[in-house]
């Protein structure tokens, strides 16, 4: 590869608007997607036609997907745990005859609409039969007990209308029923995430939608051919078949509120994600040739062997490695396997854990991410690119993962920020978190030295910081705190190795920040 200018690449990102928004990625729900036309970037300026693409962490699968469409003709190479999205991968890169496809919908449809009388309501306009389409009802007690709030539904003499329930709505939305087509698992019992001890998956629906999915998966299980994109289907609006909130909170697929609960009408979600899916069909064909080269491993990538990668033949890794005990994505994928049995992983994820059944803590956690970065500096050549999407205010996680990077002969050059919508943590608390994500560069160079300590102390560390941040504010004026920390300021850290001593004293910049700056509430700046 040719000689990188990183500045370039780093205006190149923070000047592009990031998405994860197209006809492809809007068919499936994953986790933390990250922005597709980012990661081309990465591709195009890191790597050339023919260079093998890989992600240990597979997640979505962008990386890969990018990396194999026509106009770049990269090899993509894809590791995951979890059966799940290697699913949603090898679902999207079949072939499909959109005409053949047309056809299956409308008879999976006209079948899906059969099911149409568990969501009938009397109208109090007409005193016809009315279709639910979403109801809003607070939870009473844990055994299924609810108060409906209100109905809205959809009837030929209005098109919306809303009505309070009769005894006939309570009746169906608490249908009783017994599963025919998959197991009423019960729920690995963890409080972080929302799962009470005993829960079974049937208490996160109501009883109505629980016996809707169980008879559209019959549908499915009966269909003649296409049954991978209906199953797909399905897990792409399962989280809004269960009882959600009134924003479909899908960051937390097992949590369900008190107040407030919407129950969705699942026919209209398929409607719209079954017409949806022709133009991922249409998207699939204009973007991937028959030929395209990749491989997806099931496994933990720290058990990756010479068997699935060469060592020295990998060109770009771009990756979103699990953040300590931030997600729980083998647990989320609770959700999916009762219904499509895509099985998961507790043994090998990469995470910190204080579940009595897990057990992982945060040392086990950088061992075995340790182990990942070794096998993927022996797969990488020399001249390689690593781009990490990381992002924590701990400036203890910052040295243990630099450190980890320095050993396995991955050199920092740099890091640019991506901006994105605020999270509810980043609302209520903006001067100590990070919104968006920063995407850390490294090089493969085997001859790179250990991190290494600065010889400044902590005390003259803290001047030539409080420097720094002066200068930058002064030129550019208030910054936010994920600016101070991706403009410049953690490169400089690192670079100097000043990150360690640092981080001894301090849990996070924002330490220092207070003490040399003024928070201006009202801008959610530093000045």
């Amino acid at each position: 590869m040719p000689h990188i200018n990183i500045e370039d690449l780093k205006n190149h990102i923070t000047n592009i608007s990031a998405t994860n928004r197209n006809s492809l990625y809007d068919s499936h729900l994953y986790w933390s997607q990250k922005p597709y036309n980012i990661c081309d970037v990465l591709i195009e300026n890191l790597s050339r036609k023919g260079d093998i693409v890989f992600d240990p962490f597979l997640g979505s699968g962008v990386t890969l997907l990018e990396a194999i469409k026509t106009k770049y003709e990269r090899i993509g190479i894809g590791c995951e745990i979890n059966e799940a999205p290697i699913f949603i991968v090898t679902t999207l890169l079949n072939q499909y005859d959109a005409i053949e496809y047309k056809k299956v919908c409308l008879k999976f449809m006209t079948q899906l609409k059969k099911l149409l009388p568990f969501y009938y309501t009397t109208c109090p306009n007409c005193n016809k039969k009315a279709v639910v389409t979403s109801v809003i009802f607070d939870k009473l007690s844990r055994d299924g007990e609810i108060k409906i709030k209100a109905i809205n539904y959809r009837c030929i003499c209005t098109t919306k209308a809303t009505k309070q329930a009769d005894d006939e709505d309570y009746e169906l939305i608490n249908i009783t029923y017994s599963p025919k087509n998959f197991n009423d698992d019960i729920l690995l019992h963890n409080t972080k995430i929302a799962v009470y001890k005993d829960q079974h998956i049937s208490q996160i629906f109501t009883g109505r939608n629980f016996a809707v999915i169980d008879k559209i998966i019959g549908i499915i299980n009966e269909l003649e051919s296409h049954n991978d994109i209906f199953r797909y289907i399905l897990m792409s609006v399962l989280h809004l078949c269960k009882i959600t909130d009134k924003h479909s909170n899908s960051q937390w697929p097992l949590w369900i509120p008190k107040t407030d609960c919407v129950e969705k009408n699942i026919i209209d979600l398929f409607d719209k994600k079954v017409s949806k899916f022709q133009n991922t069909i249409k998207y699939l064909k204009e973007n991937y040739s028959e030929n395209k080269k990749y491989s997806l491993l099931h496994k933990g990538s720290q058990y990756i062997d010479n068997n699935d990668i060469s060592d020295n033949s990998v060109q770009l890794i771009i990756t979103d490695p699990p953040y300590l005990g931030q997600v729980a994505y083998s647990e989320y994928m609770q959700l999916y396997k009762p219904f499509l049995s895509l099985d998961f992983n507790l043994k090998d994820e990469i995470i910190v854990s204080s579940s009595p059944i897990r057990k992982v803590t945060e040392s086990d956690y950088f061992n075995m991410l340790d182990s990942v970065f070794s096998i993927c500096s022996k797969k990488m050549k020399n001249d390689g690119y690593l781009c990490m999407y990381f992002h924590d205010c701990n400036l203890n996680v910052w040295d243990k993962l630099i450190s980890i990077m320095f050993k396995n002969n991955f050199r920092y050059l740099s890091q640019a920020h991506i901006k994105k919508s605020n999270t509810l943590k980043n609302i209520i608390s903006p001067k100590k978190s990070l919104n968006g994500n920063a995407i850390l560069f490294f090089a493969k160079d085997e001859y790179n030295s250990h991190n290494f300590i600065g010889p400044e102390d902590v005390e003259e560390i803290e001047l030539n910081i409080a420097i720094h941040i002066k200068q930058v504010i002064r030129q550019f004026g208030p910054m936010s705190t994920p600016e101070l920390y991706d403009g410049g300021l953690m490169e400089t850290l690192i670079h100097n190795g000043w990150l360690n001593p640092l981080a001894t004293k301090h849990k996070t910049l924002v330490d220092i920040f207070e003490k040399h700056l003024v928070w201006d509430a009202t801008l959610c700046k530093w000045k």
